[in-house]
């Protein structure tokens, strides 16, 4: 649990002076909070947990800057890349990945009740392939919060 506390708050941290955005004072803790949460729903359905990745870690902090910065939310970048290209410009060779963003949900235990009501989102969380998370928190301008879920398999 501390091994894991540790490596999101460094993977988060070293994605924010590149993100230059605004994140949460409490971002790495937000982050911690909804990586466990996630895995607590895959163990329910019988699915191994995850484990955090500082490159898709990255990948995701730096769209939720992007999205945060323009006040939007989209599985597109504003310089039109989709989430696996921005995936591998983090350096994350994947097989297979997935994203999941979110807009406006103020606590981790929020965003996922909604991924887990969308079955798009759902799908995403309890996918067999993935064995690595990123996840990325952002504060836009008007005070909401952008959240991004990277999953992947290498």
């Amino acid at each position: 649990m501390r091994r894991f506390a540790l490596s999101a708050l460094i993977s988060l941290a070293a994605a924010l002076p590149a993100a230059a955005c605004d994140a949460p004072a409490n971002a790495a803790q937000l982050a911690h909070v909804l990586m466990l949460e996630i895995n607590q729903e895959r163990g329910r359905a019988g699915l191994p947990a995850l484990r955090m990745s500082p490159q898709l870690t990255q990948a995701a902090q730096a769209h939720a800057c992007d999205s945060a910065r323009h006040n939007r939310m989209s599985h597109t970048g504003t310089d039109g890349s989709s989430f696996g290209q921005r995936i591998i410009r983090a350096g994350y060779d994947y097989r297979s990945a997935t994203e999941n963003v979110a807009l406006g949900y103020p606590e981790p235990g929020q965003v996922l009740r909604a991924w887990m009501r969308s079955p798009g989102h759902r799908q995403n969380i309890l996918a067999r392939r993935p064995n690595e998370l990123g996840l990325g928190v952002a504060r836009g301008r008007d005070g909401r919060t952008h959240w991004v879920m990277k999953s992947g398999l290498r």
